[in-house]
């Protein structure tokens, strides 16, 4: 199965005003719980957050857990829960057990729409007495929960898509008005009889599913104030004092969301001209031979960040992303790619250079990945997200960087435009661009 769907952009030097107001999480096809592609719960967030979320391992009880990015099977990383914490002494040790919580108030969150549908996670471990770990929800004052073996899996060692269907038909109990008072949204135990220290379970990818449809959705957003554009099909614009002025960025990001339970982990998303022209990309006028170059870049903060001093301390590195663009040159003059001159200037004393790169747009006719802006390949971190990103610019030179994300419960790459304005005539530019989700 081949699910596509387009979304066309008329690029123009032109100002776009206003704002709307976004959908709330309890609308989603898929609600996280644990994921790094898509939406729903929110760490770290104040109490009263509709979406406000803890990981609980419960008191005396003999689990711990780690966060790995070796081979996970969705994003970046996944959970690792051990029997045998290091620092409870064996005469209590119980069995393991904790889950995600909700924690606004009245410690419950409203998943009534998500009745019918189900709870999706992936597991994996090679210890036999884990498949009789007790997984589920806790709904109302009950806890309700099922054998992981009662499910269909199995301690082979290898990444298993388990679903924990949320009809009564899996327990009597579950039911729409229940699930209107949802406190843990994935919770577990492990019976004491089946406690073995040392064992361990993997987990990764939990959500909640309403149906087996897939969304994808663009929102035009004001880079001065990151508020939406009240008019989502006007153009992406070019301020005009811009004019000549060098590489610009665009007055509007794009800021991208997936929203669907695909049929497969590996999905992409491509941003590109639709020139008919294999090699020509850009805004161009009324001849193909008039092109301004077009520039993009993905980010998974907003930019220009704001950095501050805590950052100085936790993460030196990584958050000085801007929006300004250098060209890469030898000194012979030979152009290598554009990168982000802001956060180079900054960390000159470091000795780092080229950080961040723009990567200039592909035309329709190009099918390499130098068109690909966001990506999960299942088993393999290093391809996915836009969190560690790999790409070959104009030169040919395969450059990977990484981009931290500030607000982290927010899963929403922010695609970046830029042309080159000295290139520019006094004339009108129009070029349509295509962005495509894909997966098989």
């Amino acid at each position: 199965m081949d699910f596509k769907k387009f979304i066309s952009l008329l690029f123009v030097f032109l100002f776009a005003t206003a704002t709307v107001v976004l959908a709330g999480n309890n609308t989603r096809n898929v609600y996280s719980v644990y994921s790094d592609n898509f939406n729903g719960t929110h760490y770290g967030a104040v109490s009263s957050d509709e979406d406000a979320v803890e990981f609980q391992l419960w008191a005396n009880q003999s689990m711990y857990g780690e966060t790995k990015t070796d081979t996970p099977a969705e994003g970046k990383s996944y959970s690792k829960l051990t029997n045998g914490a290091p620092d409870i002494p064996h005469s209590i040790w119980k069995y393991g057990g904790g889950g995600f919580a909700s924690i606004n108030t009245g410690r419950s969150v409203n998943m009534s729409g998500y009745y019918g549908g189900e709870l999706k996670f992936y597991a994996r471990s090679t210890n036999s007495n884990i498949v009789n770990l007790r997984v589920g929800i806790k709904a109302g004052s009950d806890e309700i929960m099922v054998p992981l073996s009662s499910l269909g899996f199995s301690a082979n060692g290898q990444w298993q898509e388990i679903s924990f269907p949320l009809t009564s038909s899996t327990d009597s109990r579950i039911t729409e008005s229940k699930l209107a008072s949802t406190g843990y949204l994935f919770f577990f135990n492990l019976p004491e009889a089946n406690y073995v220290e040392g064992e361990y379970i993997e987990l990764d990818n939990i959500r909640w599913i309403k149906s087996s449809g897939a969304e994808f959705s663009v929102v035009r957003k004001k880079v001065s104030d990151n508020s939406e554009v009240s008019d989502q099909t006007a153009p992406i614009s070019f301020s005009e004092d811009t004019f000549g002025q060098g590489w610009v960025v665009a007055d509007q990001y794009l800021e991208l969301d997936v929203d669907g339970d695909f049929s497969s982990n590996n999905w992409k998303v491509r941003f590109y001209s639709n020139n008919t022209s294999t090699t020509t990309a850009g805004l161009y006028n009324d001849t193909i031979d008039d092109v301004l170059p077009m520039a993009w870049k993905i980010s998974c903060s907003t930019l220009p960040y704001v950095y501050t001093d805590y950052d100085a301390q936790s993460n030196p590195f990584q958050n000085k992303n801007t929006l300004q663009i250098g060209e890469n040159k030898s000194e012979a003059g030979e152009f290598f790619g554009l990168y982000d001159a802001g956060k180079v200037e900054f960390l000159q004393d470091e000795g780092v250079k080229w950080l961040y790169p723009w990567f200039f747009v592909k035309a329709n006719g190009d099918t390499s990945d130098a068109s690909v802006i966001w990506q999960n390949i299942s088993g393999n971190p290093s391809q996915s997200g836009c969190h560690t990103f790999e790409n070959t610019d104009a030169g040919g030179v395969v450059h990977e960087y990484y981009d931290a994300l500030t607000n982290f419960y927010e899963r929403k790459p922010k695609l970046f435009l830029a042309c080159d304005t000295r290139k520019a005539k006094a004339v009108k530019y129009t070029t349509s661009f295509v962005i495509n989700l894909s997966y098989e």
